[in-house]
Formats: structure tokens, sequence, C-alpha cells
């Protein structure tokens, strides 16, 4: 055991940190608390370096012997050994040269098969940085003892500059200490105000010269000299496509500095710098685009393809803009590009009146991204045209529900072509989500004068749990989940079992309620109207009854009802009613009943509430010997 260690320097320094964030804020500080957890035995290490066959670095081992087995670290702190084994999948191989070293091209690695060579050889895991991201030890090689960041899926890979674990640890502590912004800790520099401006002036590119700015942003307020140093540097960067958070900066020191440092940039002709840094502004961001709205008008058709995505919705955030005035930037654009400006097109307020630009994308057949891209975002307009064309899109793939399965997964051509089907599939689906929606918007319109009757929905593995993605069964009866779930509630929890007692309970029911709550709604979305119902039973119900979120017809067969309510909900179908004959008490509150014609039916109907509901053939009321609520 190392009598160097700086034990009392850690321990001193911890108890800052925990003093500092009190609070918790720091990312992942709820998670290890500021504890370590008790130091690891002498023998466990030596039975985890005997089982992996590597030597741990004295950094990270007199570490896990005197501070902590795991705990308080960066991000979700610091694994325990045990941990350290549940992720290592892969053999560490320490004689082997790593992989993983400063400077390593992450796509370099992704051709590397992870059995016969894989390219985690020589690091093991300490510690998650939240999602896919880890940070690793290198236990061999040259940089044996340095942490690396790395993404599982290989995308990305950093190199803190710190040369060993004690290094980077200590330098984590002194910042959470300090109370710093750390954001991904480890990507700024290491150092205090006057260190950092130092760097800027000794760095020899500009890479390293912003670099040592943008880590002043880790600190909480600037001093006046730095405030001074950053407004004296700026004039240097106007013309320079690349400022990173310089612009940041700028705002921290004074926003009318911020602002002429744009103007500037602008004039000097980076208009898509300039956009970027406007959509990621620490302003208000709708003043700012709606000020600089005409002025982006101007240059748009300067922009390149791939700032589309930023400055299309930066204009409809600044209001005022027409679909038409931005449309031309289709032809402009390819792949992604055009996808993604596709689908921000959808999103302007106008976008119904150019239908047409949708229908023609709908013709689309060998781009079945693109075409994906424009069922996703096609205005939804109650127009024979489009219900054609999304009929077209179905007929165009009538294979397309059916899989296709491919037993070598080599076979570039039967993968082709299953990577087709799925597309298809896709499209199929979409065209008919698409189609969905429609029918909801011709019986459930918006209304200016009452709430829009809730949708109901319900989550995908509650469909699956309740048989609704099966085919129906012969001559099936249709049940709603939300009427099985009132004569749950009727029937003190419990649903009849056999097909039967279901016929026996719908005969017996004199009284329904179909309201939506928290014994019935398992989420709301108000923006859309949905309703999610819960599930009324964790599996199918007997045949041939089934469920379906259009299966109202199952209070037809209510032969004694007497009192019906159904409120602020969308029914697909109101026809049931006809066959009601024995309802005395109807109320329909704020759902999206219309034809008054269908209260004819009911000879015995005594009370009636239609109030918030957008009625026609209202002149039939007149005849009906009913109290009436409108």
């Amino acid at each position: 055991m190392s009598n160097t260690f700086p034990i009392e320097e850690l321990r001193s320094l911890l108890e800052k940190a925990r003093a500092t964030d009190a609070d918790l804020k720091q990312f992942g500080a709820q998670n290890h608390k500021y504890q370590w957890n008790p130091p690891a035995a002498l023998k466990e290490i030596e039975k985890f370096e005997k089982e992996t066959g590597i030597s741990l670095p004295d950094g990270y081992r007199n570490f896990l012997l005197q501070a902590g087995n795991g705990g308080a670290g960066p991000f979700y702190g610091l694994f325990s050994l045990e941990q350290v084994k549940g992720w290592l999948s892969w053999q560490v191989e320490p004689g082997e040269t790593p992989y993983l070293a400063p400077g390593t091209d992450p796509d370099s690695l992704k051709d590397l098969g992870d059995r016969d060579h894989d390219w985690r050889r020589g690091c093991i895991p300490i510690e998650s940085q939240g999602d896919t991201y880890f940070t690793y030890l290198l236990v061999a090689g040259p940089d044996r003892g340095r942490v690396v960041y790395i993404e599982y899926e290989r995308s990305w890979i950093f190199f803190p500059r710190e040369p060993d674990f004690l290094s980077w640890y200590i330098r984590w502590l002194r910042e959470a200490a300090a109370g710093y912004d750390m954001g991904w800790f480890g990507l700024s520099l290491d150092g205090d105000e006057e260190t950092l401006r130092k760097l800027y002036i000794q760095a020899d590119t500009d890479a390293e010269r912003l670099l040592a700015v943008g880590s002043m942003d880790k600190f909480p307020a600037l001093s006046e000299a730095s405030r001074d140093f950053i407004r004296g540097i700026l004039d240097d960067w106007i013309a320079k496509e690349n400022v990173d958070s310089l612009p940041l900066l700028a705002y921290r020191v004074d926003p009318v500095l911020y602002g002429q440092f744009l103007d500037k940039r602008w004039e000097a002709g980076l208009f898509d710098q300039v956009v970027y840094e406007l959509y990621h502004t620490p302003a208000e961001r709708k003043d700012l685009a709606k000020s600089w709205r005409e002025r982006i008008l101007d240059k748009l058709s300067e922009l390149s393809p791939e700032t589309y995505c930023i400055v299309i919705p930066l204009l409809r955030m600044g209001g005022e803009v027409k679909l038409e005035q931005v449309a031309f930037l289709l032809d402009k654009a390819e792949g992604r590009e055009k996808r993604e400006l596709l689908y921000d097109l959808g999103r302007f307020p106008d976008a119904k009146e150019h239908l047409e630009i949708w229908l023609d994308f709908l013709r689309e057949r060998e781009d079945l991204e693109l075409l994906h891209y424009a069922l996703l975002s096609v205005p939804h307009v109650n127009d024979p045209r489009l219900q054609e064309a999304l009929l077209e899109v179905q007929e165009a793939f009538p294979f397309a529900l059916e899989q296709i399965h491919v037993d070598d997964y080599k076979d570039k051509e039967a993968m082709e072509r299953s990577f087709r089907r799925d597309a298809e599939r896709k499209v199929y689906k979409g065209a008919g989500t698409v189609l969905k929606d429609l029918f909801y918007e011709s019986i459930n319109p918006e209304n200016t004068r009452f709430p829009r009757p809730y949708r109901l929905e319900m989550p995908g593995n509650a469909l699956a749990d309740l048989g609704m993605y099966r085919t129906p069964p012969a001559d099936g009866i249709l049940l709603h989940p939300l009427i099985a779930l009132a004569i749950r509630q009727e029937s003190g929890g419990r649903l009849p079992s056999t097909a039967w007692d279901w016929g026996r309970k719908l005969k017996q029911m004199k009284k329904l309620q179909l309201v939506l709550s928290k014994r019935t709604v398992q989420s709301w979305d108000d923006e859309r109207r949905y309703a999610y119902l819960r599930a009324p039973e964790e599996h199918f119900p007997p045949e041939p009854y089934y469920y379906d979120l259009r299966g109202w017809s199952a209070i037809g067969r209510m032969e004694n009802l007497r009192e019906l309510r159904i409120c602020e909900i969308c029914v697909e179908d109101f026809s049931f009613l006809t066959e009601c004959k024995n309802l005395r008490t109807l109320s329909l509150y704020n759902t999206n009943f219309t034809d008054c014609r269908l209260l004819l039916k009911l000879p015995k109907l005594k009370y009636v509430d239609l109030r918030s509901c957008r009625l026609i053939h209202k002149e039939v009321l007149k005849k009906l010997h009913v109290e009436c609520e409108l």
C-alpha cells in the first residue's frame, strides 16, 4: 500500500465538494451523493487481477484500497470492482497493444470484430456517463493508467488531458469543490481564469485558442479581467467560421456586445454560422428570431442545405413567415436535408393551403424514406385527392405486411429484399395512420366554441396484451375497453369470465357511465386531446368477444339499459343508440354527437343532455317530448 497516496487531500476535497453542491445539482450527484463506498480489501483486488489477468495501475489500485471501492466520481460515480466485472464483457488481453489511443479515429474501430479483435482490449470500464457513454481505464500499452471516454457504438472517443486516473479524479474534486459548471467533465481545459487566458495567448492554433477561452464557460462568474479579455479578442474572430462557444461568452459579458458580434459576422457573409448561433442563443430565442426574420429571409437562398433544419424552425419561431416564402428550398435540398425540410414545412400554419407539395411526394415509389417523411408531415386536409393518394400508397405495396425471413445474413440480396420490405411496411402503416387521423378529423374537428372531445387510444403493450392486433374472430362481438372498465368498476373489480357471462351481464346493465378519470385513463395528451386508457384486464376476452377501440356496438346489446352517460369522448359511431329502445336518460355532454335524428329512435327517452355538442337537424328536438339541455 502506497505511503504517498494523497488520501487526506482527497477526503478534504470530497468534503468541500459535498458542501458546495449540497443540493446535488451537478450531473450524476444524486446518484453518488459525494460518498465513497467502503475501501476494497487487498484480497478482493488480487482476486480481480487474477481473474482478468491484469495488473491495475497504481493510482486506481490505491484509490480502491484507501479511498473507496467505487462511489463519488464524475458523471454517475465510479463503479465498484463487482460492477467493473459485470460490465467487462471482453477479454482485456493485457499483452496486446490497445486499439484505443489519443488520436484514434472512431471509424477505424468499426471494422474490428467483437470476438477476434475487440476494440476495447487493454481497457476496463470504470463508470457510466449515461446512455451508451462510458469511462474506461487503460490497463495496458503506452497509455496505461489514462482514462478515455467512449461511446459504446464507437461513434466517439475522447482522451482527457490528465496523464493518469488520479490526476483526472483530483481535478474533478477540485472543480466540484469550486462549484464550477462542469457540464461534460474533462472536455474543457484545467485551470483558473488567469491560467486559461495565458493558454489562449500561448496557443499556436485557433482550435487551441477556442478551447482555452471556451473553458472559461465553466466559471459561475467571470472576473472583470476575463470580461475585458473577451471584449478584446472578439474582433479577431468576426470573419472566422468556427467560433465555438465564443458567442455564449460574449453574451455573458454583455448582451449588447453579443448582438454586435453577430451583426458583424452577418456582414462578413457568415450566414450559415450566424443562423446556427441564433438557433443556439442564450438569449430569448423567439424575440431574436423575430428581429432577425427579414435579414434571414433576404439571404435564405444563400444558405447551405445543411442549415435548413435549423433555419426553418427559427423562421417559424419568428412568426409571420408563409410556407410559399421558403418552399423553394425543396428544389435545392437532397437526401436527409430534403426529408427533414419537408417534415419542417409540414408544421407551418398554412401548410394545408399547399397540399399539392405533399401530393407530389406521395407519388414517390423508389425513395421510401422520402415517402415516409411525406406521410409523417402531410397536412391533414379533408380533401379527396389526399385520401386517394394515401390509398394508392397502400395499393402500391400489397405485400408490405408479409414478413421476409432471412436465414443467411451474409446473403446481400436477401438482406436488401428484407430491408426493402421493412421500408414498405413502414410506409404502408404510415399511410394507414394518416387515413385514420383523417377519419377522426372528419368526425371530431376542432371547434372554437367547445373543447375537443378526447380521442381514446391505448399504449402498444396493452393493445398486444388484449389481443387487439389479432384478426377478429368470425362473427365476433366488438367490445370497447372503456365499456369493460365501466363494467369492472360497477361489478366490484371483476369482469365476466365466459362468453355466456358476458352476454348475461350486457343484458342486465341498466346504467352505464363512460367517463374519463384516473380510474380509466393511464395518461393524457391535452395538446392533441388524446386519452390513453388503462387496460381492463391482462388478457383477451372470451370469444366471440374481442376488444376494439371502435367497439361501441356492445351498448346496443344492453336491452335493459335505462341510463347512459358518455362525457368528453369522441365516439366513432353512434348508431348503437338505435338499439337502446328502453333508454330514459341520455347524457352526451361534450361528445362529437351531431345528428339529432338518431334520438327519434329512442321511444322511451325522457331526458337528454347535448351541451357542448355540434348539432345538426336541431329541428328534430322540437318533436321530442323530452327535457333537453343544450
